[in-house]
């Protein structure tokens, strides 16, 4: 559809770790932001700043859970040839009773560490993200993370054919 779409979510619920793939048409995410979608939009330096986009594309994730969650976008990378962006999001989690938190893992606060990549490398006018996350205790746990960054590294959006 016009707003985009949720390709594929999976992940490991126990543990709240989750790998998804969704696409944003990239000219109705910018102007449903107030942002004119001018040029080709064929690399993130047209589009804009990149930590912007970052933070547009959070947004638009994001837009249908009903908290507010506290964000750090971090991290922010483009690659040489402008058709990738990779950043990394730090989110805390609400805890409804963090003591009981803290005595049943000694932690009182949550956080939730994602990692991504968007991709114009698909050439139809959508940015193609992928997005792994996991509780910070598990991403940094020495096995989780790199998984993970693996999985984000590793993903490839490949062009498609223009449909007449």
């Amino acid at each position: 559809g016009r707003r985009g779409a949720s390709i594929f979510t999976a992940g490991d619920m126990a543990k709240a770790e989750v790998i998804a793939v969704e696409r944003f048409p990239t000219r109705v995410l910018l102007e449903e932001n107030g942002i004119r979608a001018t040029g080709s939009l064929t690399t993130f330096p047209e589009i804009g700043d990149a930590k912007a986009i970052a933070a547009l594309l959070v947004l638009r994730r994001e837009a249908d859970t009903q908290k507010a969650y506290s964000n750090i976008i971090d991290d922010v990378k483009v690659s040489p040839d402008g058709k990738e962006l990779t950043f990394r999001l730090r989110t805390e989690i609400d805890v409804q009773k963090p003591e009981l938190l803290k005595e049943q893992t000694g932690y009182s606060q949550l956080f939730r560490i994602t990692i991504a990549k968007a991709s114009l490398t698909s050439g139809d006018g959508n940015i193609m993200a992928v997005f792994a996350s996991a509780l910070e205790r598990d991403f940094t746990n020495g096995v989780d993370g790199p998984a993970l960054e693996e999985t984000i590294s590793s993903f490839v959006a490949i062009p498609q054919q223009a449909k007449n």
